[in-house]
């Protein structure tokens, strides 16, 4: 269907070809046009030459990872058994595109859960020539992963460094050429054009994907989308199971920045004010009377944004001066912003318009404050203690959900602020501290998803967090 769609396209342009041929065929001292036959071979050519440059960049990327794994875990039981958990090999198959070439090795972006976890790793560049490979750093904030091979016994290894381009120039209707190994299938090419930009599916932290309908498949994950002049655009990630030609990948600009952070830091430097913000909907636009811009609710103790001087409620409307017109403005705005940069932040509070200056922090990394009340890890939870009072008041045990990370396992999972939490999995939670603990055990028994009792306005339901 997509190839006829192309074709129907190139069909009319040559139509529109022979006819101005034919025009100018009638009119003295001019030149025929080109036909449309050539227009045809000209595209086509034009089309293998793009594709042959850039195919000895691409590379299939074979891991192996131990995992996990309880029998019993398929059940669903309402109890644990006790009992060591067997491991068993998973492999895994996707792409890579070789992004640099230094001191001998060879850098390939792929993405990050191609190669999560891998007790071994190997990178296959022609039906000739495989090499092992090792991981140089990994983000799953944004689904991104770094490995380097020795680039010893590779034929022209230099060259197969594909040419990155500049995504913030990609426009909706563009040519889009996928290559990857769909299936295991090498270097599969299918051709579209970018649909939509800066999407978010979900599935990631930080996420603004370039939309295509070029067709990816699994096996597809890590390689690259690129443009009608062999510039790498994108790293395709994912797609959308119960649709068609519905593609993703993220944007190239985005995939060079932590590329760079990985090989200059062996991991992803953050910028972090500390807040939990959220869009301004049409019903909080009426309600406050104010149409532009970010609202605050939440400040972290302790954190930037809170020693800064901003609250609750607060509007943030431009950054350094710089209309900010929803959170991912600001979210990839202070992600690249070097921690101990000071920035301005302008907003609007009780109807009034102030600047602030506030200190970027670092983002600390997963996992550092699991436990502490009062600040999210890497759910997107932001939990505390029940006073005695509240335990009094609601008559329930549990722990209460004070903010919520948007775009997070926990925001996809429908908690909201106010929530109680009073058991995981069956089991009663009455501390932050039992909470993460029953969801550390979950996680070492291969568990993707918690099963959550919640106490919502007086009313109990279910709610099912994704783990992963």
């Amino acid at each position: 269907m997509r190839t006829l769609a192309l074709f129907s396209f190139l069909m009319l342009f040559t139509l529109l070809g022979c006819r101005a041929e034919t025009q100018v065929a009638n009119t003295p001292e001019q030149k025929p046009a080109i036909n449309g036959g050539s227009v045809l071979e000209a595209f086509q050519d034009e089309l293998s030459k793009v594709i042959n440059r850039v195919s000895p960049s691409v590379v299939t990327i074979f891991a192996r990872q131990e995992v996990e794994f309880n029998p019993f875990e398929q059940f669903d039981l309402p109890f644990t058994i006790p009992m060591e958990p067997f491991k068993r090999e998973r492999r895994s198959l996707g792409s890579g595109v070789i992004v640099k070439y230094a001191k001998g090795k060879l850098y390939i972006l792929t993405n990050n859960h191609v190669v999560e976890d891998a007790t071994s790793i190997t990178v296959r560049f022609d039906k000739h020539t495989e090499k092992p490979a090792k991981v140089v750093g990994t983000d799953p904030k944004t689904d991104l992963a770094v490995i380097e091979v020795d680039a010893k016994g590779i034929k022209d290894a230099q060259r197969r460094v594909a040419k990155l381009g500049d995504s913030d120039r990609v426009k909706v209707g563009q040519l889009a050429i996928a290559i990857g190994n769909p299936y295991g299938l090498e270097r599969t090419v299918t051709v579209g054009v970018v649909s939509a930009l800066k999407r978010s599916i979900g599935i990631t932290q930080y996420e603004s994907y370039i939309q295509t309908d070029a067709a990816i498949n699994p096996g597809n994950s890590g390689g690259p989308l690129i443009n009608i002049h062999g510039e790498v655009i994108g790293i395709n990630t994912a797609i959308v199971a119960s649709g068609q030609g519905l593609g993703f990948a993220i944007p190239i600009n985005l995939a060079k920045w932590v590329m760079e952070q990985i090989l200059e830091h062996g991991r992803v430097v953050r910028g972090w004010l500390g807040v939990v913000i959220q869009e301004i909907t049409p019903d909080i636009a009426e309600a406050i009377g104010v149409k532009q811009g970010i609202i605050i609710a939440q400040v972290l103790k302790g954190s930037p944004a809170d020693r800064a001087g901003l609250k609750v409620g607060d509007i943030i409307v431009a950054l350094n001066g710089k209309k900010l017109d929803s959170v991912r403005d600001l979210q990839f705005s202070i992600m690249k912003t070097k921690p101990g940069t000071e920035v301005e932040l302008t907003i609007i509070r009780d109807g009034k318009r102030k600047t602030l200056r506030v200190k970027v922090g670092e983002l600390p990394e997963k996992g550092t404050r699991r436990g502490k009340q009062g600040e999210p890890e890497d759910l997107g939870l932001s939990l505390r203690d029940l006073s005695a009072q509240e335990k009094a008041t609601l008559g329930v045990e549990g722990v209460l959900v004070v903010g919520i990370v948007p775009g997070s396992p926990a925001d996809r999972s429908g908690l909201r602020p106010g929530d109680v939490i009073m058991r995981v999995n069956y089991r009663e939670v009455r501390s932050v501290r039992e909470f993460y603990s029953v969801i550390d055990n979950l996680r070492k028994l291969g568990k993707t998803k918690a099963l959550l009792l919640v106490r919502r306005n007086g009313n109990n339901i279910y709610v099912v967090l994704r783990l992963r």
